[in-house]
């Protein structure tokens, strides 16, 4: 986010192609690491909705090209969720003209892009350096929190992850924009979209397939050279279940599945969107082992309600 920010600052001062280039590779860069980040809905991060401000999307073209007008730079209204943020981001560098040059244009000629360019950098590092601090004294209570109840750290982090995975990772970068909860496909609700669209990049993929690095990096205790340490699979290997073997078979072979998907899924939604519904299916079959099997044998209960029937 400190690259991110100054990026931006750097843009609004001197639009030129070197520094949009700058901004977009420091834009994608930040972006890939909030897919580790994004699952982690505790304290402070709950209180401030962070992930919601962070990456609401697909972004609201109107709402955003309103708030540059008025030069709005108060977006604390829920309803401002969807014109900052990651996705804030992608209309500001791709959507609002489409191509680079008309972009690079745009912040050279009116002032008021800068501006709230400038706002949603702020806005992004502010609430990530909150949640950043909290840790500083949340950590001790987390740390001590052992018991299995509603509000007890394990609990919550354990639905947090479910949660995270069903919602986040399954249903918002698969399942609605394959109209797997609709009558028609929804290609404009893909992660990054204005940047595939306008034919600057592609993004969706590399997000979904981040995401689920991250998820499984998380399930079984990985860092990034593959070392495993304790996690959610050494616990169920402790309660003698075969659930972290199959999660972790499972997670590779919806690895193989996304990877089958065309880099631009707008696309890849247009030529053969039963590939993205097989994804989902890939992703679908690891939520009833994490929801049902995995909670069930850490006697959590389900913390959040959902109306997908599984």
């Amino acid at each position: 986010m400190d690259n991110l920010k100054n990026s931006i600052e750097t843009f609004k001062s001197n639009p030129n192609s070197d520094n949009y280039d700058l901004l977009q590779n420091d834009w994608i860069d930040a972006y890939k690491k909030w897919q580790y980040v994004e699952m982690f809905n505790i304290s402070k991060a709950e209180e401030i909705m962070y992930n919601l401000k962070m990456n609401t999307y697909p972004a609201s073209k109107e709402r955003i090209d309103n708030n540059i007008d008025i030069e709005q730079s108060d977006l604390s209204n829920p309803n401002d969720w969807a014109a900052q943020g990651f996705p804030g981001l992608d209309y500001m560098m791709h959507g609002i003209a489409e191509n680079k040059d008309a972009v690079i244009e745009l912040y050279s000629s009116n002032s008021k892009y800068g501006n709230y360019l400038s706002t949603l950098g702020n806005l992004m590092s502010d609430v990530t350096n909150s949640v950043v601090e909290d840790w500083s004294s949340y950590k001790e209570t987390f740390n001590t929190s052992t018991e299995n109840t509603a509000t007890s750290a394990f609990n919550m982090m354990v639905n947090d992850f479910v949660y995270y995975f069903e919602k986040g990772l399954r249903t918002n970068k698969i399942g609605i924009p394959a109209g797997r909860f609709s009558s028609l496909p929804l290609p404009e609700k893909i992660e990054a979209y204005y940047y595939s669209k306008n034919g600057f990049g592609n993004l969706s993929k590399t997000l979904v397939l981040e995401a689920r690095q991250a998820a499984t990096e998380f399930f079984t205790g990985s860092n990034s050279e593959g070392v495993k340490g304790p996690s959610y699979s050494s616990y169920l290997d402790y309660l003698e279940t075969e659930i972290g073997p199959t999660v972790e078979t499972k997670l590779e072979e919806a690895k193989v599945s996304l990877d089958s998907l065309q880099d631009n899924f707008i696309d890849q939604i247009a030529d053969n969107n039963t590939l993205m519904l097989l994804a989902f299916d890939a992703l679908q079959t690891i939520v009833v082992n994490l929801k049902t099997d995995m909670l069930s044998n850490f006697n959590i209960a389900v913390d959040y309600t959902d109306a997908d029937g599984d």
